[in-house]
């Protein structure tokens, strides 16, 4: 996009800081890289947006000392999740915050039988499902997803301290309107 590697960063941290005063209902002016005056927001969200990042090794310092959180890759292997994200909470402490909500995206299937979910995760690796290795997805029956996640069994997710939405019922109403949205397109 043109933008110089370099002040990459530093204009990403420009940005933040202009978003979150307006977002805090501020008034702002900058002559900065941005140039901004008075600038305020008629509409702001009913609740305080909060701020994540998926950092590489380089940007856990910027996640620890900016962003509200760390989302980590979907990605990641369980053992490459942990160890970035005990690098986030270190970075936190060297910046005298306290960690943010620790999220663990993954692509999860749960299939209707342990060998016909280990069949679909076969098919997909054999396209080379989005370029991710094996690890990092998850299939099986609903007993093996759920001990993935638990307190008991492996429950390797929940030993990382990752947060977990419990929304079920926006889950489930999202899923179903994308049906909707699958059959119009097919109508189209």
């Amino acid at each position: 996009m043109g933008v110089n590697i370099r002040t990459r960063p530093s204009a990403f941290e420009e940005a933040l800081d202009i978003v979150r005063r307006l977002l805090a209902g501020e008034t702002v002016s900058s002559s900065r890289r941005f140039r901004i005056a008075d600038a305020s927001l008629a509409l702001r969200p009913a609740e305080p947006s909060r701020f994540g990042s998926a950092p590489a090794h380089r940007r856990h310092r910027r996640a620890a000392r900016l962003a509200d959180g760390w989302i980590a890759s979907p990605g990641l292997t369980s053992e490459e999740a942990r160890t970035q994200a005990d690098m986030y909470r270190e970075r936190c402490v060297a910046y005298g915050r306290e960690p943010g909500a620790i999220v663990l995206r993954r692509d999860i299937y749960v299939g209707e039988s342990s060998s016909e979910a280990q069949a679909v995760l076969q098919q997909a690796l054999g396209r080379g499902y989005r370029g991710m290795p094996a690890e990092a997805l998850i299939a099986g029956s609903v007993d093996e997803v759920a001990n993935n996640f638990g307190p008991s069994g492996n429950g390797v997710h929940r030993n990382l301290g990752a947060s977990y939405d419990n929304d079920q019922p926006k889950v489930l109403g999202s899923l179903e309107r994308l049906a909707a949205v699958r059959a119009a397109l097919a109508q189209a």
